[in-house]
């Protein structure tokens, strides 16, 4: 039905991320240009100096729009890091018509915003597909640490480990993780992951990001995946591991 689609990197590979941080701006998922299915939900993403005015958004009207439909959108809160980054859930009010291009107009509600995941100086637009997505997304594989890395940049410490992992799944795919030190006491953190084929990176950059890992701290990720229409995979058992430590030899 819908041609399966990458997430924009939102986490950018090992080599690239450590190399430099994504800057201010707003990330959409699914990313721009993409097609999706009529019923999708939209996150739309807050780093850096964006955070505060995209959550700024939450019960403000939006609204989807093609040459003769438009669909009114819900902005409600849905996960906010405490290194720079909040995401906000736009849910439509009724579902897109097949066969259309719906365009975003952000710099109405945002005015002068850098969309970091779309084409510069375009409205960001989807071509919505044959139909709406019912069907829940199903581990292949489940999700597993494969391996955790450290780099050092001018602008500081990037820590993350790799998550492999695979669904069968249409539509554009993301994970919400819930993530615990294994000391007691510490309180949890809960983000958004985009999957970029069947890998996601669970960690920071240097000048921000969607998790906080310490230096060689043990933790267990508690790991949701959703589809772009909001339906949930089966549940997977919690992933522990330990966080790459930037300590030299």
């Amino acid at each position: 039905m819908f041609r399966a689609l990458v997430f924009a990197a939102a986490l950018l590979s090992a080599a690239t991320a450590s190399a430099q941080c994504t800057g201010d701006g707003v990330q959409l998922y699914p990313a721009p240009g993409g097609i999706v299915p009529t019923n999708m939900r939209l996150l739309l993403e807050g780093v850096g100096t964006a955070k505060s005015p995209v959550l700024g958004l939450v019960g403000k009207p939006l609204k989807l729009v093609s040459t003769d439909h438009e669909v009114k959108l819900k902005v409600t809160k849905g996960w906010e890091s405490s290194l720079g980054r909040a995401t906000v859930i736009l849910k439509l009010a009724e579902p897109m018509q097949p066969d259309k291009r719906y365009f975003l107009n952000l710099q109405e509600v945002l005015p002068n915003v850098s969309l970091l995941n779309g084409q510069v100086g375009a409205q960001p637009s989807w071509l919505s597909g044959k139909g709406p997505d019912a069907k829940a997304p199903k581990w292949v594989k489940r999700p597993a640490v494969s391996e955790g890395f450290v780099r050092r940049s001018p602008q500081g410490i990037a820590r993350f480990v790799k998550l492999n992992l695979a669904l069968r799944e249409e539509s554009p795919s993301f994970l919400v993780v819930k993530l615990s030190p294994r000391r007691l006491g510490l309180s949890p953190q809960q983000y958004l992951l985009p999957v970029q084929g069947n890998t996601a990176y669970l960690g920071h950059e240097a000048c921000g990001g969607a998790f906080s890992l310490e230096d060689g701290r043990s933790y267990r990720a508690r790991i949701e995946a959703f589809d772009a229409a909001g339906n949930l995979a089966p549940s997977t058992p919690p992933v522990d591991f330990e966080a790459p430590s930037a300590q030299g030899p």
